[in-house]
């Protein structure tokens, strides 16, 4: 179909893109190309939070990142879906409703009519998505300019909230930082396009790739571990430039790539630093099948995995997503406190919203992913930096309220620490937020310390095993209330 709408060409940095200064050109919908879809009336993006059925479709500040990036597939007859570079899924509307303020969501591509829209031209050079089931425009509801507010659908007035511009981005090298078919669990510093850096322990890479080798681009030396076509974790120590990974070449075809830095209490041993990977002459990367949904686990050293034998990849909360194939990331490091004390611990109810623990951290942007279970284990080192029970209820409640906002319908489970600190407080805080899907977890008897732990304090493997076999119970539970 042949559009009016200005197409703005973009180039990479990091996650998000600037644009390249270049004469406004009218350009038909280039269905290999991703694009943004940026509102006349707010100026914000079209995004989806998740890879889940049934995800909201909303407007938020545009950054660029893969959630507000969309492809368009031909349905034929000048229909097209719009389809999520983040989920592979496409924009729906529920239910098939023809109704005025209908939710629009994210579904499975099942190539419904309430999935394919027509573009109507707009002056200016911006379009109006008009649904082929219901015959009306995807409509920013109620004219808001709010991130968070909803996409849904009106008769097509041709308002300018129902117009959007459609900006056509740079398509990323093959195996740079900056491949759609990289994903990234965790929380990491894209701000370099060049090179993404892991800010917390346990995050971690997956990448689909074809040929019969791969090789990782580090900057600087630390030690990771690579798993190929879900095979064992391989460990690699104090490696830096292009790192072989396979030596002895695979086979031809289809393959998918792990890797992750190997942290000491949180910080990495090294420098965490992913510059993509280099594939044989040829090949390319894919999108790998991963995780919908995600478990977030916000913690001190006993959650990072501190002297277990493989840290992160051998602490609970890596066993246990790992058996529910759920993808998983840790917003933990050793000697972390829930309160930020006045001898400089660090405090998880403020580094909760951070991309990284350092004190100037950026704000995390949360619209990267949607945490479906959050698990809080807090409280064993605070009472060695004169923390009151009154200090340690009230961030435990800004806590609390603060995953509640930024994961809007995740349980959160608050866990007795199994030193047993701070327990009657926990559990008021629990009882405070009054919300049903935040809850207290009794973890006695989880471990025996003579003989689950290294210390008295970390678990040793035996340990993070056996709160694995407790805690994944819970957490398919909560998936599913």
């Amino acid at each position: 179909m042949k559009l009016t709408a200005t197409i703005t060409a973009l180039a990479l940095v990091g996650c998000a893109m600037t644009a390249v200064a270049q004469p406004a050109a009218a350009a038909t919908v280039d269905t290999s190309a991703t694009y943004v879809l940026v509102s006349r009336y707010s100026g914000k993006a079209v995004q989806v939070g998740s890879t889940a059925d049934g995800e909201a479709v909303v407007q938020a500040t545009r950054v660029d990142s893969t959630a507000q990036q969309w492809q368009f597939v031909d349905s034929g007859g000048g229909y097209y879906r719009l389809k999520s570079r983040l989920s592979g899924k496409v924009v729906d509307i529920a239910s098939s409703s023809t109704a005025n303020g209908a939710n629009v969501v994210q579904w499975t591509d099942k190539n419904a009519t309430n999935q394919q829209f027509s573009l109507a031209d707009s002056d200016g050079g911006y379009v109006r998505f008009v649904n082929r089931n219901s015959g009306k425009a995807l409509d920013l509801w109620e004219r808001s300019t709010a991130d968070g507010a909803r996409i849904s659908q009106y008769d097509d007035n041709g308002g300018t909230n129902q117009q959007w511009q459609l900006v056509r981005l740079a398509a990323a090298t093959v195996g740079a930082p900056t491949d759609p078919n990289i994903r990234y669990f965790g929380r990491w510093n894209y701000s370099n396009p060049a090179a993404y850096v892991s800010e917390w322990a346990g995050a971690y890479v997956v990448v689909g790739f074809t040929g019969r080798t791969i090789k990782l681009r580090q900057r600087n030396a630390i030690d990771f571990y690579v798993s190929i076509d879900g095979g064992a974790d391989v460990s690699y120590t104090n490696r830096s430039g292009t790192v072989d990974l396979t030596p002895t070449p695979l086979a031809s075809g289809n393959h998918t790539m792990r890797v992750s830095y190997r942290p000491i209490a949180g910080s990495y041993r090294g420098d965490a630093v992913f510059q993509g990977v280099q594939l044989d002459a040829g090949a390319t990367t894919f999108a790998p099948t991963v995780p919908s949904r995600i478990v977030e686990f916000v913690g001190d050293s006993i959650t990072v995995g501190q002297l277990s034998s493989k840290q992160a990849l051998t602490a609970y909360g890596w066993l246990a997503s790992e058996r529910l194939g759920l993808g998983h990331t840790q917003i933990a490091v050793g000697g972390a406190c829930l309160v930020s004390a006045a001898d400089g611990c660090i405090g998880m109810s403020d580094r909760f919203l951070r991309t990284g623990l350092q004190a100037n951290a950026s704000n995390w942007d949360f619209s990267r992913y949607r945490a479906d279970v959050v698990v809080i284990n807090l409280g064993t080192n605070d009472v060695g930096h004169s923390v009151t029970g009154a200090q340690f209820q009230t961030a435990y409640v800004t806590l609390l309220r603060r995953a509640r906002e930024k994961y809007p319908n995740a349980t959160v489970l608050a866990l007795q620490t199994f030193r047993k600190r701070f327990i009657p407080e926990t559990q008021a805080a629990v009882q405070t937020v009054n919300d049903p899907k935040i809850r207290f977890v009794d973890t006695t008897g989880w471990i025996v310390e003579s003989t689950d732990t290294s210390d008295n304090v970390h678990p040793n493997d035996q340990g993070h095993r056996k709160i694995a076999d407790r805690l994944a119970p819970l957490i398919s539970a909560a998936l599913t209330s």
